[in-house]
């Protein structure tokens, strides 16, 4: 199923390339960056602090500003746990996981008021999940993944080619270690900020 859903992803990115290339002259097409910083929140079960700070950058095309394809990179901070490990004697221990990694997808933006918009995105999350131990244990092991990521948002146009908003994106990610086995899923918000080159 994960392997359909990636195949799909990538198709619609495809797809939109083609559906957009053949849409009318409405509004203009143009490359574009974005870049966004917020908290990130892991859903593994027994970490003490949950929540981290993350970013994201992006770079992409959208065409008539509807449509686009877009590649980028993702860091979701690093959430941990303290705590004791009892053996013989009490030891300190510490864990802290780091999901990161590149992303390929489409996405789409839609204008529902003067100067607002929505917007959505869809695509492959070609992560590495790093959990570095510190303590009675130590040392590090990574975890490479090639999985899914979503996400929608809200934003404001400054102009016609800057905008701010506000982003709620969700990573999911492969994790296998001694301490964590499965699907890691973090989120992140961030606050965006976008800018869209002149249209040639």
């Amino acid at each position: 199923m994960r392997h359909f859903l990636l195949a799909a992803s990538l198709g619609a990115a495809m797809a939109v390339s083609s559906v957009a290339a053949h849409a009318g002259d409405a509004d203009p097409s143009h490359f574009f960056i974005n870049a966004g910083a917020g908290m990130s929140h892991s859903n593994v079960s027994g970490l003490t602090d949950k929540d981290s700070w993350g970013y994201g950058v992006n770079a992409g095309y959208r065409w008539r500003d509807t449509w686009g394809v877009e590649a980028g990179y993702v860091d979701l901070g690093k959430p941990e746990t303290n705590g004791w490990i009892d053996g013989n004697a009490r030891y300190p221990q510490n864990l802290k996981l780091n999901v990161s990694g590149w992303t390929l997808g489409a996405n789409g933006r839609w204008t529902f008021a003067e100067n607002w918009h929505v917007s959505a995105r869809l695509g492959a999350f070609f992560s590495r999940s790093k959990l570095t131990a510190r303590g009675y244990y130590y040392g590090e092991q990574t975890t490479n993944d090639t999985n899914l990521y979503f996400g929608a948002g809200v934003g404001y146009d400054i102009t016609s080619q800057l905008s701010v908003g506000v982003n709620v994106d969700r990573y999911q990610a492969k994790a296998k270690s001694m301490f964590i086995t499965g699907t890691v899923s973090p989120v992140l918000v961030t606050g965006t900020l976008e800018y869209r080159f002149a249209s040639w």
